[in-house]
């Protein structure tokens, strides 16, 4: 059993759990009107924390003198509260600590910011490193980058890890800033809306940004548990295999998704009493969502959609979102959803409009976001039957392997090609002709996608794998170490410049490390688990582990997975793929 110890939500309602809750029941939001001309050069509807506030809960917490981001400091006032708050010692060699975020400290790439701190800070895996060890914790530390859905899978990976006995605690923190990189990005999408969101509204136009921080404490161990008796149950991710950014028309994948977590916990739509949404309010995610819901049964249940208090956090969201449902779930209570009136999506779904009290035993909590990108989890009351513990056997067979490097590639370790030239447009594109490989859509995508993608095509060729295996058996799990930065510095700049401003949608696309995952997805139509890694060395042990236990949980048979870097800002590529595949 997996039980909440402690839990934090920091956003634009408050710097606690129960502040937000409170704020939500009384129908508070936190989204306003900005006319700061550094977040956007037009005026927008968008949640934002008072950098102010942060400060002084920051200095109440240490007097620190080491410079510390925005970033990291709502992280850092967020893990000390649920820390403050459970009997789990954080810092054990028994606790895995897990952070998920899609853009980190991406507003160091601004002009006015770019001196202030050491290029590696703009790295993922550097912010965690610096925010774990402000706490003491050095070793055990685990950074997701995969879009909207990265907190919510950032919990199924401690779930996963800690059910395999590899840990006993988990300390699950995710956060995102608001800056103006990610708010002309998706304004450039024609996806924020002119008012504050309305998820589900048949008047909704598209979604709230904002920026949160959230944390959120597991334990194996029920005596260190919030007593409430929650558990994680069961979770899943999926691909929609359709389009990088934008959903699949049916909602199939997402209910993939919902159907495996619903099977790893042992129950039946039926048993589902509450469901906290990712109802980001864009028309087309908001339909996908109502659709997966009704193929999956759950149209009658009732629906909360928060995004309207606090907008859409990003890396956060997944985890306030999972501790709203948690919240719902204790306090026997349903959420309005905020900007809401009337249902403007075809799945039959209740969306709920009022506030009001009700017996909730369980709930699912669902995601979505670019690179077609899904994740379910499920929430219930413990029943007090414990499983049997997961069997951790050696189940991996490696069936190809392929390294990329330099002006290279070889095929388990025998070189196959070469040219003199280490350019890497140069290269990608003799590799592409030497192949044989036919697809126009290689054509537009970023350096890092392309490198994913030419590996997986080399990787899958001569093998059967894809007439093998059913496409939702097939997983994609992937390594990083600068996730998408090369992509992040040429979409900067097309925004540095006021008078030459025009954020380019075509480059935006392309800032999140998981895109390399979707494009590999769509190519080959794998429908399966997906997650990226963020870490600065290939950690080929822990991948490997994380494979084996979607093996031995059933919820793969075969897995492309490895690492796909594009150093930043030198340039330098790597790819090192592997095709694992269940032996039985």
């Amino acid at each position: 059993m997996l039980y909440i110890s402690a839990h934090n939500i920091l956003s634009s309602l408050g710097f606690s759990t129960s502040e937000n809750i409170n704020n939500i029941r009384k129908n508070i939001s936190g989204i306003k009107l900005s006319e700061d001309a550094t977040l956007s050069p037009e005026p927008a509807f968008v949640s934002l924390i008072p950098y102010g506030k942060i400060e002084k809960k920051f200095s109440e917490i240490t007097k620190n003198e080491k410079k510390y981001t925005k970033y990291e400091k709502m992280l850092i006032v967020s893990i000390n509260d649920a820390a403050e708050n459970s009997p789990v010692n954080i810092l054990s060699e028994d606790t895995v600590w897990i952070f998920s975020t899609t853009k980190g400290n991406i507003d160091l790439l601004e002009k006015n910011k770019k001196d202030k701190y050491e290029p590696e800070r703009l790295k993922l895996w550097k912010s965690s490193k610096i925010v774990s060890e402000f706490f003491g914790k050095k070793q055990d530390i685990i950074t997701v980058s995969n879009a909207c859905i990265s907190g919510t899978l950032a919990i199924i990976v401690a779930q996963r890890l800690i059910n395999s006995g590899k840990y006993k605690h988990a300390a699950v923190a995710g956060a995102d800033i608001l800056s103006e990189f990610t708010l002309s990005g998706f304004t450039a999408f024609k996806a924020v809306s002119e008012t504050p969101c309305k998820p589900f509204d048949i008047n909704r136009t598209g979604m709230t940004p904002g920026e949160g921080a959230a944390t959120v404490i597991l334990t194996s161990d029920k005596s260190l548990s919030d007593k409430s008796g929650i558990i994680i149950a069961g979770g899943a991710s999926s691909n929609d295999a359709n389009h990088i950014s934008g959903p699949s028309r049916t909602g199939e994948e997402l209910a993939l998704s919902i159907k495996n977590a619903l099977k790893e916990s042992g129950m039946t739509s039926a048993d589902i009493d509450f469901i906290s949404g990712h109802g980001t309010a864009t028309p087309y995610n908001d339909e996908t969502e109502s659709k997966a819901l009704e193929l999956s049964g759950l149209q009658n249940v009732p629906l909360s959609g928060t995004k309207g208090y606090i907008g859409h956090t990003f890396g956060a969201t997944g985890i306030i979102e999972t501790i709203i449902a948690t919240e719902a779930i204790k306090n026997s209570e349903i959420y309005k959803t905020a900007g809401f009136e009337k249902l403007g999506v075809s799945g039959k779904i209740n969306v709920q409009k009022e506030y009001k009290k009700a017996d909730i035993k369980s709930a699912l909590k669902t995601a979505s976001g670019f690179g077609g990108c899904n994740a379910s989890l499920i929430l219930k009351k413990d029943s007090e039957i414990d499983k049997p513990k997961q069997e951790n056997i050696a189940d991996i067979k490696i069936s190809k392997k392929i390294i990329i490097e330099s002006n290279k590639i070889s095929i388990n370790d025998t070189k196959d090609f070469e040219i003199q030239s280490e350019n890497f447009a140069a290269f990608v594109k003799s590799a592409y002709k030497h192949y044989g490989i036919k697809y126009p859509k290689f054509y537009k995508m970023d350096d890092l996608s392309k490198l994913g993608f030419i590996a997986a095509e080399i990787l899958l060729q001569d093998t059967n794998i894809l007439s093998k295996y059913k496409s939702e058996d097939i997983a994609v799990i992937l390594s990083n170490e600068s996730s998408s930065l090369n992509t992040d510095a040429e979409y900067q700049k097309t925004i540095d410049d006021r008078d030459n401003y025009f954020p380019s949608p075509s480059v935006f696309v392309y800032t999140l490390a998981n895109i390399m995952t979707g494009e590999i997805c769509i190519r080959h139509k794998i429908k399966g688990e997906n997650t990226v890694f963020i870490e600065k060395d290939f950690n080929k042990k822990f991948i490997f582990d994380y494979v084996n236990i979607l093996f031995n949980t059933h919820k793969a048979e075969a897995c492309i997975t490895g690492r796909i870097n594009i150093d930043y800002p030198d340039k330098k590529y790597y790819a090192e793929l592997y095709l694992a595949e269940h032996r039985k």
